[in-house]
């Protein structure tokens, strides 16, 4: 085999980059725990969405309560967590209390 074909098999699209990102970063939140329940934010259903662009990662997300008390610590870990994870800044994004998941997300 040639070494630009051995080059060739190793890239990677951008889909499969990116659905390797998604993943590290949601192994990585099942570490953050929410300080009052004691599971984490992703048990607890309170990612909602990862979005990628090629500057960023996007992560929005519900909180528990609507003033949940913790959620500032919560949004930094999640942030600081996901950025290891990913190798890429990333942006968190808390969604109204009534948002729901599109219909291809249900």
């Amino acid at each position: 085999m040639t070494e630009e074909k051995i080059n060739e098999e190793k890239k990677t699209t951008p889909v499969v980059a990116e659905a390797e990102k998604q993943e590290k970063i949601l192994n990585a939140l099942q570490s953050v725990l929410d300080p009052e329940i004691g599971l984490s934010v992703i048990d607890l259903d309170l990612i909602r969405e990862v979005v990628f662009t090629p500057e960023e990662a996007e992560i929005k997300m519900v909180l528990t309560t609507p003033l949940c008390p913790y959620g500032p610590m919560l949004i930094n870990q999640i942030q600081s967590a996901s950025e290891t994870a990913a190798e890429m800044p990333v942006k968190v994004t808390v969604l109204p209390d009534r948002w729901e998941a599109p219909p291809w997300l249900r």
